[in-house]
Protein backbone atom coordinates (compact mmCIF):
# COMPACT_ATOMS: atom_id res chain seq x y z
CA UNK A 1 0.00 0.00 0.00
CA UNK A 2 2.71 2.11 0.78
CA UNK A 3 4.34 1.97 -2.62
CA UNK A 4 0.69 2.83 -4.28
CA UNK A 5 0.75 5.53 -2.11
CA UNK A 6 4.51 6.99 -2.56
CA UNK A 7 3.80 6.74 -6.65
CA UNK A 8 0.13 8.93 -6.49
CA UNK A 9 2.14 11.06 -4.61
CA UNK A 10 4.65 11.79 -7.37
CA UNK A 11 1.75 11.53 -10.14
CA UNK A 12 0.64 14.47 -8.35
CA UNK A 13 3.98 16.41 -7.66
CA UNK A 14 4.88 15.98 -11.89
CA UNK A 15 0.86 17.14 -12.62
CA UNK A 16 1.69 20.34 -10.66
CA UNK A 17 5.12 20.81 -12.10
CA UNK A 18 3.80 20.33 -15.49
CA UNK A 19 1.03 22.98 -14.94
CA UNK A 20 3.99 25.30 -13.51
CA UNK A 21 6.23 24.72 -16.85
CA UNK A 22 2.69 25.38 -19.22
CA UNK A 23 2.09 29.51 -16.76
CA UNK A 24 5.05 30.07 -16.92
CA UNK A 25 6.24 32.94 -19.50
CA UNK A 26 10.29 33.14 -19.22
CA UNK A 27 12.34 31.42 -21.35
CA UNK A 28 10.22 31.45 -24.20
CA UNK A 29 10.39 34.18 -27.76
CA UNK A 30 7.32 35.96 -27.85
CA UNK A 31 6.01 38.60 -30.43
CA UNK A 32 4.00 41.26 -29.40
CA UNK A 33 1.04 41.26 -31.15
CA UNK A 34 -1.15 44.33 -29.64
CA UNK A 35 0.22 47.17 -28.00
CA UNK A 36 -2.24 49.07 -25.63
CA UNK A 37 -4.72 48.20 -27.54
CA UNK A 38 -3.81 48.68 -31.39
CA UNK A 39 -1.41 46.64 -33.92
CA UNK A 40 1.84 46.95 -34.99
CA UNK A 41 2.72 49.21 -37.89
CA UNK A 42 3.16 47.41 -40.64
CA UNK A 43 6.22 45.92 -41.79
CA UNK A 44 7.83 45.94 -37.63
CA UNK A 45 8.54 43.31 -35.53
CA UNK A 46 8.72 43.31 -31.15
CA UNK A 47 9.40 40.64 -29.25
CA UNK A 48 10.02 39.75 -25.70
CA UNK A 49 12.59 36.91 -23.64
CA UNK A 50 12.46 37.16 -19.92
CA UNK A 51 14.87 34.73 -18.40
CA UNK A 52 17.38 34.74 -15.80
CA UNK A 53 15.77 38.05 -14.45
CA UNK A 54 16.25 40.17 -17.47
CA UNK A 55 13.98 41.09 -20.20
CA UNK A 56 15.58 41.46 -23.68
CA UNK A 57 14.69 41.86 -27.20
CA UNK A 58 14.04 44.08 -30.54
CA UNK A 59 11.17 47.11 -29.86
CA UNK A 60 10.77 47.52 -33.62
CA UNK A 61 13.77 49.22 -34.50
CA UNK A 62 16.62 48.74 -31.42
CA UNK A 63 17.41 46.34 -29.17
CA UNK A 64 16.18 46.68 -25.27
CA UNK A 65 17.03 44.89 -21.99
CA UNK A 66 16.27 45.32 -18.28
CA UNK A 67 15.57 43.56 -14.71
CA UNK A 68 12.31 41.31 -15.30
CA UNK A 69 10.87 39.80 -11.99
CA UNK A 70 8.01 36.56 -12.33
CA UNK A 71 6.36 35.16 -9.57
CA UNK A 72 3.09 33.61 -8.96
CA UNK A 73 1.48 35.82 -11.95
CA UNK A 74 2.71 38.93 -11.17
CA UNK A 75 5.50 40.65 -13.26
CA UNK A 76 7.58 43.34 -12.83
CA UNK A 77 9.29 44.73 -16.31
CA UNK A 78 11.81 47.53 -16.12
CA UNK A 79 11.70 50.48 -15.23
CA UNK A 80 15.28 51.00 -16.59
CA UNK A 81 15.63 49.95 -19.62
CA UNK A 82 19.10 50.04 -21.37
CA UNK A 83 17.97 50.29 -25.30
CA UNK A 84 20.64 51.03 -28.20
CA UNK A 85 20.61 53.93 -29.91
CA UNK A 86 19.70 53.52 -33.64
CA UNK A 87 17.44 56.02 -35.44
CA UNK A 88 14.41 55.08 -37.81
CA UNK A 89 11.28 56.21 -39.45
CA UNK A 90 9.48 58.29 -36.52
CA UNK A 91 6.35 56.14 -36.67
CA UNK A 92 8.45 53.32 -35.80
CA UNK A 93 10.51 54.97 -33.22
CA UNK A 94 7.06 56.11 -31.61
CA UNK A 95 5.83 52.75 -31.53
CA UNK A 96 9.32 52.03 -29.89
CA UNK A 97 8.58 54.12 -27.17
CA UNK A 98 5.23 53.66 -26.33
CA UNK A 99 6.04 49.60 -26.08
CA UNK A 100 8.76 50.64 -23.42
CA UNK A 101 6.75 53.25 -21.57
CA UNK A 102 4.14 50.15 -21.20
CA UNK A 103 6.15 47.47 -20.08
CA UNK A 104 7.12 49.90 -16.90
CA UNK A 105 3.42 49.40 -16.76
CA UNK A 106 2.99 45.67 -16.95
CA UNK A 107 1.92 44.62 -12.96
CA UNK A 108 0.28 40.86 -13.87
CA UNK A 109 0.36 38.11 -16.42
CA UNK A 110 -1.82 35.93 -17.80
CA UNK A 111 -1.44 32.99 -20.24
CA UNK A 112 -3.84 31.00 -22.29
CA UNK A 113 -3.56 28.80 -25.57
CA UNK A 114 -0.14 30.36 -26.52
CA UNK A 115 -0.48 33.91 -25.74
CA UNK A 116 0.99 35.90 -23.03
CA UNK A 117 -1.10 39.33 -21.54
CA UNK A 118 0.81 41.27 -20.02
CA UNK A 119 -1.94 43.62 -17.75
CA UNK A 120 -1.36 46.88 -15.61
CA UNK A 121 -2.49 47.42 -11.99
CA UNK A 122 -5.89 48.22 -13.19
CA UNK A 123 -6.10 44.18 -14.78
CA UNK A 124 -6.25 46.04 -18.29
CA UNK A 125 -3.77 44.36 -20.53
CA UNK A 126 -1.23 46.08 -21.94
CA UNK A 127 0.57 43.94 -24.25
CA UNK A 128 -0.60 41.06 -26.32
CA UNK A 129 2.07 38.18 -27.23
CA UNK A 130 2.24 35.14 -29.41
CA UNK A 131 4.32 32.51 -28.49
Amino acid sequence: MSLLGAAALAMIVLAGCGTATENDPTERNWELVVLDGSTLVEGTAIDLLIENDEASGSSGCNSYTGPATVSDGEITLGPNFAVTFMACEEDVMNQEQRYVEAMTRVATYEMAAGELLLLDDQGITVLAFEG
